[in-house]
């Protein structure tokens, strides 16, 4: 744990600033709320942490930007992480589902195939946004259950 921490401080000190293919555009609805990973048995929850999320044209996939976070508790940097192309289906509330399983996040400045997003299932409505997933670890073969409720940001 300690090398991919030291590797994450050094790559986002040294990595050029490439933008993923899909850009949340800034007119894109922000979240703010808690953040909550289990690490070695134990939740490790972060409030105020924000998510943005963009539609698709024709609104068939979602972009999810979570800003700003830390998965561990001794990480010595937050990151940006996003996670592209989420399928997402409109339910009869107005509110939307999306899933999406074994997709690779982008993180400092590229794809992140190290930590890849399994059984990623949510909702975003008019005022909320609450999901969960989880990150699995492809080198330690370790996983890293996630989740996160919030309310729209004015």
């Amino acid at each position: 744990m300690k090398r991919f921490l030291i590797f994450i401080a050094a790559v986002s000190l040294f990595i050029s600033c490439k933008k993923p293919p899909t850009v949340i555009a800034d007119g894109s609805p922000e979240f703010s709320g808690t953040m909550t990973v289990l690490h070695e048995g134990e939740n490790f929850p972060q409030d105020g942490i924000k998510v943005q999320v963009e539609f698709s044209p024709g609104n068939s996939t979602i972009d999810i930007m979570l800003k700003k976070v830390k998965f561990v508790p001794a990480m010595p940097v937050s990151i940006d992480v996003t996670i592209l192309q989420v399928p997402v289906t409109q339910e009869s509330d107005g509110s939307w589902s999306f899933a999406g399983h074994d997709m690779i996040p982008w993180a400092m400045g590229g794809p992140y195939d190290t930590y890849r997003v399994y059984d990623l299932h949510g909702t975003v409505s008019s005022s909320t946004l609450t999901f969960s997933l989880g990150f699995y670890n492809t080198k330690k073969q370790e996983n890293y259950p996630t989740s996160y409720s919030g309310t729209l940001q004015k």
